[in-house]
């Protein structure tokens, strides 16, 4: 197992939460943004985001001892990409509009939940190749 590779994404899934967040929010203070999608980019929907974000990076090395964790977060990323999906169903039509009315929010919509679902799918590697370990490491004792 790839202990690095482990803790890299989760430092660049913190890093992207957190910078990512900070720069299409536009620190915090994009309306349009936050307007969009009212209930999962209001003001606390975002710091809540942060907040996710330096959860990774924090659990980047107690990963290998509590794997669960990785499971959690895989979880965390399938509504977000859960979410993206129905609003991409519903208003991926206003896309062009958005992108017309502000650059950053039409590409943060356009992207977000492809994002989480590629840090959705380094989670999931993460618990799978950990308890895979830690049943191997059982097994020899």
């Amino acid at each position: 197992m790839n202990h690095n590779l482990i803790k890299n994404g989760f430092l660049a899934s913190g890093i992207i939460n957190v910078g990512g967040m900070l720069l299409f929010s536009k620190g915090l203070s994009n309306e349009l943004l936050m307007a969009t999608d009212p209930v999962l980019f209001s003001l606390p929907g975002c710091l809540s985001i942060i907040l996710w974000g330096l959860a990774y990076i924090a659990c980047r090395n107690a990963v290998f001892t509590a794997p669960y964790i990785a499971l959690v977060f895989a979880l965390e990323k399938l509504l977000y990409v859960v979410i993206w999906g129905i609003w991409l169903s519903q208003f991926g039509h206003t896309l062009p509009h958005l992108f017309e009315q502000d650059l950053l929010t039409g590409l943060f919509y356009a992207i977000y939940g492809a994002n989480d679902a590629l840090f959705m799918l380094l989670f999931i590697y993460a618990f799978v190749k950990i308890k895979g370990q830690q049943r191997q490491a059982k097994q020899m004792t």
